[in-house]
């Protein structure tokens, strides 16, 4: 009798399988006042953000109090600039939340042309990146990944723009 209700079980099991790898794909919404809501889903290989498919897309975490970010940040401006259309910064925002005068200081400094996200705000989707790319907090911290939604470059740091360029140039052609 052990032995059937097991082998019904495994039966079970199996049949549902398909059915449950339908629906194991992740999903996420990057939200935050003033910036466009994003839709996020898990892939194999990276991510797809709806609003940007087809474009090669950079995500950048920063924080308020990084020097490093601080210089990387009017590389980004410009490469957003220089490639729109084809490329896509999105940046979040990963330390002790900005205030609005703390926001709107940086918005003044930097010009972005770019959504900026609060880590706070979309946490679930901070920790499914931290998991998959290895992200250890540090900062700053980007990811690039290609037109089909692929990560093809982790960098952990800063990038002089020249770098950014250089990847961002051989992914768009």
């Amino acid at each position: 009798m052990k032995l059937i209700a097991k082998f019904m079980l495994a039966i079970f099991i199996l049949t549902l399988q398909p059915i449950l790898a339908k629906d194991s794909t992740l999903t996420f919404e990057l939200k935050e006042s003033g910036a466009p809501l994003l839709h996020i889903k898990d892939t194999s290989n990276g991510i797809i953000i709806k609003e940007y498919e087809g474009k090669v897309v950079l995500l950048n975490f920063f924080g308020k109090n990084c020097k490093w970010c601080m210089k990387e940040i009017p590389h980004l401006v410009e490469l957003q600039k220089k490639y729109k259309g084809k490329f896509q910064v999105v940046a979040i925002h990963a330390q002790e939340q900005m205030t609005l005068k703390e926001r709107s200081q940086l918005e003044n400094r930097f010009h972005f042309n770019y959504p900026i996200y609060e880590y706070l705000q979309n946490i679930d989707f901070i920790r499914y990146i931290s998991q998959r790319a290895g992200w250890n907090g540090n900062l700053p911290f980007s990811i690039i990944f290609d037109k089909k939604g692929s990560a093809v470059q982790i960098i952990p740091g800063y990038a002089p723009k020249e770098s950014l360029e250089k990847i961002i140039n051989s992914l768009i052609k």
